[in-house]
Order: structure tokens, then sequence, then C-alpha cells
């Protein structure tokens, strides 16, 4: 139960909407609480504390303060703190474990004031700002700056004024401020983003169009959205293609909104099985997703605003694989390739990378990273085989009470064993030895995902057999598997992230400029 209480039901001014900001010092936490209208109740939520959504009520407890009390899993937590104009700070309690927070009040926008105001922008100098869905960090539209790098949630004051957040997450503040100014018939006419030490930029909006599209690729329709760029076409195109896991067409955003405003079409659709798509990801390997892409090509060419001779791909991540099958299957149907951290190892191989380096980068022992790989050796075979769970499980009894990162052994039935089967021991090499068109290679120095100094020496070589000598290889210094501009690299901080990596997105535009037009 959560009760949430206010002086004698006497609210401060403005009480009632969103009230977001940090939970803790140097280590932050995103901490959100929606209050209604009158003040008499609201919505919690607080990861690691177990509030998801918790509806709330609202007791009294000292004129102008505001208090929460919760009792999560059999402790009290109480949030307690003065209201001031548009701010709430005090101290989140819970057993002995005491944080300070510090929250503001916003306003709760309409979806179709957000969607009113996602696009393109483009400042005088030339340089683009978008203002995007980004379903990796959630519901929240983002401004990013693509010459700066920086990138961050907005937080509506008013209808045209934003707060940006400090990162991505959390910490919320010291924040920066994006102002909207409006057209005579209300339309958004530009905006102009304000960040702490640098320049203000200002960006008039591009009349950008998204249309919503849908292919098929055998039994299985896809559905996306096409957007437009500026100006009359005939236009080049990329085929954006997903990572793993489920995988809406909003997981693209930032990079549907910058090549728009370079002058590129994109086709950006939902992972089969998710968003408006048929079928499911979870039941197939990587050659239908390949030809789901393919798919999508195809559809791009059939249309006359699109050029079918410079139709093009861009890959992340689990993308890696399927953008050179999908070549592979029509070499002459593709003119470019761009891969953002992609492996050319096995599945098998860049999980077990992936785990090494992500405890180096957490700084684990090397006797902890032994047992964990072990571990990981003894579970890919329980999926391979279908046998020797009972030992698996026997090795995360003997460890688990020790300082080691083992997580609990998933059952010999679980969906995911099956699905990993499908292509855990698959071999990129002779799917790239096929690629001819041009190739720009991405890398990020602290990617524990996909290590560059195990993951690129596979593609370039078999990019050599293939006689192709339009290959482009940046490893982008001290950035993650995002290309967020990192610290160690570890996931845990991936939250508290705030740009992407210096010159990131001028490499792709001057890139795509020389060898997609």
């Amino acid at each position: 139960m959560l009760i949430l209480g206010l002086a004698s039901g006497r609210h401060p001014s403005g009480f009632g909407g969103e009230w977001i900001g940090d939970l803790g010092q140097g280590t932050t936490e995103r901490l959100e609480v929606v209050i209604d209208s009158a003040g008499g109740g609201g919505r919690v939520n607080l990861r690691s504390w177990g509030l998801r959504d918790v509806v709330a009520r609202s007791i009294p407890i000292g004129r102008d303060s505001f208090g929460l009390a919760a009792v999560v899993e059999g402790d009290t937590v109480s949030f307690r703190g003065r209201i001031g104009e548009g701010t709430w700070t005090g101290e989140a309690v819970r057993g002995a474990d005491r944080r300070p927070f510090e929250l503001r009040r916003f306003e709760v926008l309409s979806d179709s004031a957000w969607t009113q105001l996602v696009g393109t922008y483009r400042a005088e100098d030339g340089r683009l700002l978008g203002v995007i869905r980004w379903a990796e960090f959630g519901p929240r539209p983002l401004v990013v700056d693509y010459q700066a790098g920086r990138i961050g949630p907005l937080y509506p004051l008013r209808r045209d004024r934003f707060l940006v957040g400090g990162s991505v997450v959390s910490p919320v503040f010291p924040a920066d401020t994006l102002e909207v100014k409006f057209e005579p018939n209300s339309t958004v006419g530009r905006i102009r983003l304000v960040e702490r030490g640098h320049t203000p930029v200002t960006g008039r909006r591009l009349t950008t169009r998204d249309e919503e599209v849908r292919f098929t690729d055998g039994d299985v329709t896809l559905a996306g959205t096409l957007t437009l760029p500026e100006g009359p076409g005939p236009y080049p195109a990329l085929v954006l293609v997903h990572g793993s896991n489920a995988q809406p067409r909003e997981g693209f955003g930032p990079w549907t909104r910058y090549f728009a405003g370079l002058g590129y079409a994109v086709l950006a659709f939902d992972k089969r099985g998710t968003g408006r798509s048929t079928g499911d990801w979870r039941e197939v390997g990587f050659g239908p997703l390949a030809g789901d892409v393919l798919a999508g090509s195809r559809l791009l060419a059939t249309r006359k605003d699109i050029r079918a001779d410079k139709i093009g791909i861009w890959a992340i991540s689990q993308a890696g694989w399927i953008a050179p099958l999908a070549i592979s299957q029509a070499p002459k149907e593709f003119a470019f390739l761009v891969v953002h951290s992609g492996t050319g190892t096995t599945p098998l191989e860049q999980g077990r990378l992936n785990l090494r380096y992500e405890l180096q980068f957490r700084g684990a022992p090397e006797s902890e990273i032994a047992t964990a790989l072990q571990y990981l050796e003894l579970n890919d075979s329980v999926t391979r085989t279908g046998k020797g769970w009972d030992r698996l499980q026997a090795f995360y009894e003997s460890h688990r009470s020790e300082p080691n990162r083992l997580w609990r052994p998933q059952p010999l039935d679980f969906w995911r064993r099956a699905y990993y089967r499908k292509f855990m021991d698959f071999d990129p090499r002779s799917s790239w030895e096929t690629v001819r068109c041009p190739v720009l290679l991405l890398f990020g120095e602290l990617d524990a995902n996909v290590p560059p100094k195990e993951s690129r020496p596979p593609i370039e070589e078999a990019l050599r057999r293939a006689g192709n000598r339009s290959v482009t290889v940046k490893v982008f210094p001290k950035a993650n598997h995002v290309l967020f501009a990192a610290e160690t690299g570890a996931e845990s901080e991936y939250p508290s992230r705030s740009r992407f990596a210096p010159g990131y997105f001028e490499t792709m535009g001057t890139w795509l400029a020389a060898n997609a037009r």
C-alpha cells in the first residue's frame, strides 16, 4: 500500500501534473510521481524500490510539505520534503537507506502535442537537430543535436518551453533548455536548444513526411514508416535493420530523423511480431529476418520517388549478421551498407566476449570472470544439446554465495534456448564475402557487446577475399555499443550518458554523401 500526503488538503499552486527528478547523490535514479489536478492522489514510479505505477492517495502531514509512504516487500518506504515554486526536495528512506531527492513539476502534454514537435530541424549553420521518439529509452521524446552529439529527454514546463534532461535517463539535473516557436497557424516552426556553456542553436522545422507502409515476406506482413525528406524526389534510400529482441520502428528514432534531414528516404519497420507487424521474431533465425529486409528494399524499389539504384542498409548490433545475409541473397539490389557495432564472430563467440568485457569494464577480478565464463560455457552446452542441465544447476548452487556475476539458470524448456539454438553457431563470413558495395563499419572502443579488437578482423578479412576495396572502418575512442561517449563502457553507465561520440553523425553523413548519392 502506498500513502501520499499533503498538508490538511491545502495544496501549493500548480500541484497537479508530473513530478520528475533524481533520487540519490553521485549515482542517481529517476523518480517519477504523477499527481492528479486536485492533489488527491496519483501514481509513483521508482524501479529499484519496486514502485511501478503504484496508485497513491493523499494524507495530511504539514503545510507546504509533501509526503509519501509505502510498504514494499515488508519495508516501509517514505518520501518527505518541502514544496517550493514548482520544486519538491527532501529525503527518501527505506530502512537504513537514506537518499536525497530533487523533483520538478512538469506539464502533461497530449500525444498529439508531442507528435507535432517530433521532426528534423536545420540551423542556419547547416547543423541538424532532431526531436525523436526512441523506444530504447522509453516513451518520452528526446532532443538530439547531431553536430554536438548532445541528447536528452524533454520535460515540458509549458507547451513552448522544456527542460532537457542532463542524461538519457538519470541524472535529470542539471538540465538544459529547449524553446519552441509556433507559427501563426499553431504549427511548430522553430526550436531553440540552449545548452549550458554552448552557444544557443536555433533550427527551422523541415517539411519531412511520414508515410505508413506495409509489405510482405511470405505469410508475414511488415508494417513501418517511410520518412521522406524535404524537396522533390527521387531520393536515395536506407532500410534500417534492427538489433536483437523485440524492436519497433521507434527504436530507430535518432537515425530516422538524421538521415531524412540529409535528404534520404528512410524505411523503419516494426520487427516481425512487434508493433503492427505479424509473425514472431522468436520463432526464426537470421534467414527470415534477412528476407524481411530484402522485402522492404523491394518495396522501395517499386516507388517512383525512390532511386532504385541507390537503396542501401543501415544496420545496428545483431543486424551486423542480418544485413550481409540480406545482401548475399540479392547483391545487385543494394548500393551501400553502414554497420553500427556489428561483429564478424559467431553469436556464440560474441556472447562470451560480451561477458568477459562487461565484467572487465565493471572492474571484476580475473577469478570471477573465469568462473562466469565457465558457467556460460556450461549454459551454451545445455542450449545446444538439451543435456547437462543438472550439472549447470549444481555449478550455480556451488558458486552462488561467492562474489561473482552468475545468473539463475533458465529452465531447459525456456523459449530463449530454442531461439538461440537457431543461430548460435552462425558464421557471417560467407555472407560478407558476397558484399561488394561500399561499406562503412563503425565501432566503439569501449563496446562490451562487440569489442572491436575481436569483432572487426573477420569482417575485414572476408571483404578482402571478396575483392571489396571500398571499405571504411572507424573506431570511436571512449564510445560504447550505442556509440555514446562513455567512461567505462559498462552497461550500468548507459542511463547517465548525455552525448554520442564526437564525430559519429558527421562520419556517417560525409561517407554517405560520397557513396550513396
